[in-house]
């Protein structure tokens, strides 16, 4: 019962003396308040760099190269290495061979600008884009798939000229209510060929594309991509691959174990590495990258954390300081407690729940600001996205995650500085002589 009698009297307090009250607690507002804006960014962060990963998928490996130093521990050759030296074509023929296509090496190029006839015989304009099928695996974030299917490495072996097309191209070119798979499109393509294509895949176009566009851009006027096979843009435009020396390797099966899968790329290009004189071979992964990207952002919110936290302490001498007027105001309320009987720990107790009180509403009101201030800053957030990267703006989702640990600990920590910066205060007022106090004028 005591207890609750001493938490209506701290709240009685805090009313009776609001502005003073709301001062003394500015410190652990503003100082809890930091610490949750802080946390939060750091977990919106965390979560739409996540998001933005998932775009391109989450089944990447990448290989990188560590150089071998000569005799002497130098690099003196590092400006002269040939592309011989580095991943060669016959090094993913014998991958796909090995793991019998298990992982898809990730190739784009492109053939530029072409014109569409319409069923209208109205003309279209289109950008034709080949993939393989890791690369197409690499786009789905971006290239939703609506209906059919999309290009694959089967398609670039068979050298067939198969094309993806957006909603937005179905629109132009077809009636409406006309399945466009299995129809063919001629697309006159600048500087090369008049060929054919047939559909076998439609995906939506993100809304955002429209951004791009000048105001007023009507339907026909908008120039969209066509996904053809990555083999059939070289067979098209008559140039030799490339090798990419520093690859993007995708698995097929999006359900795969991440350590395995790395383990078995690693033996892999160990072994076509053997006796390069140059590299040694290094596989990172996509799950590398997010847990690395996680830890960074780990340590950068703990440290600015810590940084804000340090107004906790500034806050606390100001509950203490105020707590010690407030005791010095009431000595006479404290000498006739006494004089009637009340013992000095309840004393104590009553002025110690007073600091707690006042230190837990301020982190109450810090704990909410701050989780405004996250929610202003997501929305802050997604406005400079959509100005800054207009075409994944839609496919992005900025998670404002408050972080419940942080929370707890915030009011955990606001319990402590109570207690702290308390029980000096609360101690002189047990210890006060009860006929010296009702002296006290």
């Amino acid at each position: 019962m005591f207890i609750f009698e001493n938490i209506r009297l701290a709240f009685g307090a805090l009313i009776n003396n609001k502005l003073r009250s709301l001062l003394t607690m500015l410190g652990i507002i503003i100082g809890i308040s930091s610490v949750i804006t802080i946390t939060t960014i750091g977990n919106s962060l965390k979560a739409t760099m996540n998001n933005v990963m998932l775009l391109n998928g989450n089944n990447g490996f990448y290989l990188r190269y560590s150089l071998k130093p000569d005799e002497n521990g130098e690099y003196p050759y590092r400006a002269s290495i040939g592309d011989e030296y580095y991943v060669t074509q016959e090094m993913f023929d014998k991958l796909d061979e090995e793991f019998d296509g298990k992982y898809l090496v990730v190739k784009e190029d492109s053939l530029g600008g072409g014109t569409v006839r319409t069923s209208k015989n109205q003309r279209v304009s289109v950008g034709l884009v080949g993939y393989s099928e890791g690369a197409m695996q690499s786009q789905k974030g971006f290239m939703r798939l609506i209906k059919g299917r999309y290009v694959n490495d089967e398609d670039s072996k068979q050298h067939k000229h198969a094309c993806v097309v957006s909603d937005i191209f179905v629109q132009q070119n077809f009636q409406d209510g006309t399945d466009p798979i299995g129809k063919s499109v001629s697309v006159d393509i600048a500087g090369l060929c008049s060929t054919e294509f047939v559909i076998v895949g439609v995906f939506q176009l993100p809304a955002s594309y429209d951004k791009t566009l000048d105001p007023g851009t009507k339907l026909m006027d908008r120039t969209t991509p066509v996904i053809i096979p990555y083999q059939t843009v070289i067979d098209l435009s008559g140039k030799k691959p490339e090798v990419d020396r520093y690859p993007q390797i995708n698995v097929r099966d999006e359900n795969f174990d991440n350590l395995a899968c790395k383990a078995e790329l690693q033996n892999f290009f160990n072994e076509q590495f053997a006796n390069n004189q140059y590299f040694e071979p290094i596989i990172y992964s996509d799950q590398d990258d997010k847990k690395e990207n996680d830890m960074i952002m780990n340590v950068i919110t703990i440290i600015i954390s810590i940084i804000a936290a340090i107004s906790l302490i500034v806050g606390g001498i100001g509950v203490m300081n105020i707590m010690l007027v407030s005791i010095t105001e009431r000595t006479r309320e404290i000498g006739v407690r006494k004089a009637i009987g009340a013992q000095s720990k309840t004393i104590r107790n009553q002025f110690l729940i007073e600091a707690i009180i006042m230190c837990i509403t301020g982190g109450g009101i810090g704990i909410i600001l701050g989780i405004v201030n996250g929610i202003v800053i997501g929305a802050v957030g997604t406005k400079v996205l959509y100005s800054v990267y207009p075409l994944i703006a839609d496919l992005v989702t900025i998670n404002v995650r408050p972080s419940l640990f942080a929370i707890i600990l915030s009011l955990v920590f606001s319990v402590l500085i109570g207690v702290f910066f308390g029980t000096y205060p609360a101690s002189k007022a047990a210890k006060m002589n009860p006929i010296d106090a009702l002296r006290y004028e």
